[in-house]
């Protein structure tokens, strides 16, 4: 009989503010307000897919961390290992794109109760009880020292109990304000990892180095992954995510995945009207997650991953709200969004 997967994920769960429809921070008198975090939304939309997922982490011993917490709650992640700590809520703006003006997030995340959270003051072999794959992005460690070292922490946890780790490399140029950047930290949280996902230009920024080129031709991306796996020989598997703006509402998206054994590229999606285009990538890599941990095979599981990426691109906010039948029939689809009746 197999044991259900339990996937745990790490990381700051934060308020977002964005304007109403295509307005600038400038312009607006009000704001929308929702969560998100990239972790937090690995757990959400694995949740969604009907998977087990636990969520550690810390909020605010106030009214705003009550509020968010209760959003990861209704979307069904399991809380009990979210601490309640003095400090501030994190927050982040979001300004969106529209035709050729780009959009653009500016953070707030200095000195919140997430930050507050040591490796001691978590409960691992209570977060970690029955689980089989752990979750990380290179955001976590980016925001302070100490996420830094809760991170790491983490995964040496979660190593020593035999979980798969996957990290996703996440480079958020403007959190690394601590006095060390990516190339200095992710390199090493890298050695702890089973499964590395990452953007066109994160293996450059966060282990510094990727092939000469531009990315634009696959056989950029054959490269770049056989080097990844070639020089941290713990990886099984890495996945690329691709993708091409034409303007803020035109995408053109896809992922490439290698393991020891094959190399694959996905379907290519063409994104004519994306309504929110933050949380993509945690949406594929809650897709791909799913995919392996429920034993696809590792191109089912890259294509499933690629189609619950294309839908986040029609569902506003953070977490991706879609079941797994749903991602199965756009994979089994022309995608070209016909009324369900």
């Amino acid at each position: 009989m197999t044991t259900e997967p339990i996937i745990a994920t790490l990381g700051e769960l934060i308020l977002r503010l964005k304007p109403p429809g295509k307005l600038r921070l400038r312009q607006t008198a009000k704001f929308e307000v929702c969560h998100g975090g990239a972790e937090a939304n690995v757990a959400g939309s694995l949740a969604q897919f009907g998977l087990q997922s636990r969520f550690i982490s810390a909020l605010p011993a106030s009214e705003l961390g009550e509020q968010a917490l209760m959003s990861i709650r209704a979307n069904g992640v399991d809380v009990r290992h979210v601490a309640r700590l003095p400090g501030r809520m994190g927050i982040y703006f979001l300004e969106d794109g529209a035709d050729v003006r780009s959009g653009c997030v500016i953070y707030d995340r200095q000195d919140t109760a997430f930050c507050a959270l040591t490796p001691d003051q978590v409960d691992w072999d209570s977060a970690f009880d029955g689980a089989t794959w752990f979750h990380v992005s290179g955001i976590t460690p980016a925001i302070s020292a100490s996420a830094r070292d809760l991170c790491e922490a983490g995964m040496k946890e979660a190593k020593a109990r035999g979980l798969h780790i996957s990290l996703d490399l996440n480079h958020r140029e403007r959190l690394w304000q601590y006095g060390q950047r990516a190339t200095d930290v992710m390199p090493g949280l890298t050695a702890y990892a089973d499964t590395l996902i990452a953007g066109r230009g994160d293996c450059r920024a966060c282990l510094g180095f990727s092939p000469e080129g531009d990315g634009s031709t696959n056989d950029w991306y054959e490269a770049l992954s056989e080097d990844v796996l070639h020089r941290f020989p713990n990886l099984t598997r890495i996945a690329v995510t691709i993708r091409n703006s034409s303007s803020a509402e035109c995408h053109k998206w896809a992922a490439h995945l290698r393991t020891g054994s094959g190399s694959y590229f996905s379907k290519t999606y063409h994104l004519h009207n994306v309504v929110d285009r933050v949380g993509t990538g945690d949406a594929f890599a809650a897709g791909l997650i799913y995919g392996l941990a429920t034993e696809m095979q590792d191109e089912a599981a890259l294509q499933f991953g690629a189609a619950a990426n294309a839908l986040k691109h029609t569902i506003a906010g953070d977490t991706n709200m879609v079941t797994t039948n749903e991602v199965k029939a756009l994979m089994d689809s022309d995608g070209t969004g016909r009324l369900r009746r």
